[in-house]
């Protein structure tokens, strides 16, 4: 491993020292999206903080916003896929919290990481105080894969319900314009995916994520990774995120998966 320059390493002990955690009250109105605008976080990040199982706040309500933050110094093989993953955070998260414009890292590059909900060496994804193993989490993934590769080029971009387009997209646009970058054609909603793909119990990666949030019927979807993590345009989060498939309202939401046809995976 390269050894790190002067400035890397000052850079370094600069960022590893404590910063001060911050609180917030919830006063009436305030949302779990609103807050998260307000202090550069993401919904799912105060979810984790504060051990919160749904997006219901309560005025007066003490949230943290902010904990202890610390580092990572890029090491050669790392990715921002690999490292959310071991941080128990997401792409875009350390994209924004770096102001990286990019996912490309160098050895190296000092990278600040968000409050975590995991350390590096638990490597596992936890709930409830207990380590939860992810579905495929013996599978490997490959970061040169092409349909991560044009995943990674969706983040951030709007969700918009019924749009399909690169501006603006929802849920079922989402996964099927990633397809159709493929060569493959999937039904436009989500319940029609949900209705003409195969059901499978063993995830992985490619395969889609079904939900629902607003009764029996099937209303949302993603795009399953590998590692227990899927990416998806949230409403929620209003673009498109990378997030744990094992986060209580997901599990909680959670229908199954149904697998594209295999050319998919070429």
């Amino acid at each position: 491993m390269p050894r790190l320059s002067a400035l890397a390493f000052l850079l370094f002990l600069a960022l590893a020292q404590p910063a001060q955690e911050e609180t917030h009250t919830v006063a009436p109105g305030d949302t779990l999206f609103a807050i998260a605008r307000r202090y550069g976080t993401t919904v799912e990040a105060l979810m984790r903080l504060n051990g919160l199982e749904n997006f219901l706040i309560q005025p007066g309500q003490v949230l943290r916003v902010r904990a202890l933050e610390a580092t990572h110094v890029v090491a050669p093989g790392d990715t921002l896929f690999s490292l959310a993953r071991r941080y128990g955070t997401t792409v875009e998260e350390l994209m924004r919290l770096n102001g990286l414009p990019s996912p490309e890292l160098k050895v190296g590059q000092v990278l600040r990481l968000p409050p975590r909900a995991s350390s590096p060496q638990e490597g596992g994804l936890y709930r409830e105080g207990r380590t939860q193993e992810a579905p495929g989490d013996k599978e490997d993934y490959d970061p040169e894969n092409p349909l991560l590769r044009i995943v990674l080029r969706y983040l951030g971009v709007p969700y918009k319900y019924g749009a399909a387009s690169p501006t603006a997209l929802d849920c079922s646009a989402f996964v099927a314009q990633v397809y159709a970058e493929l060569g493959v054609a999937l039904p436009r909603t989500t319940r029609e995916q949900y209705g003409a793909l195969l059901p499978v119990e063993d995830l992985r990666p490619g395969d889609l994520v079904f939900f629902s949030f607003g009764g029996k019927e099937v209303d949302h979807v993603g795009l399953y990774l590998g590692r227990g993590v899927f990416a998806h345009a949230s409403s929620y989060g209003s673009r498109v995120v990378i997030e744990s498939l094992l986060a209580p309202h997901y599990q909680k939401a959670y229908r199954g998966a149904r697998r594209p046809p295999q050319e998919a995976r070429k």
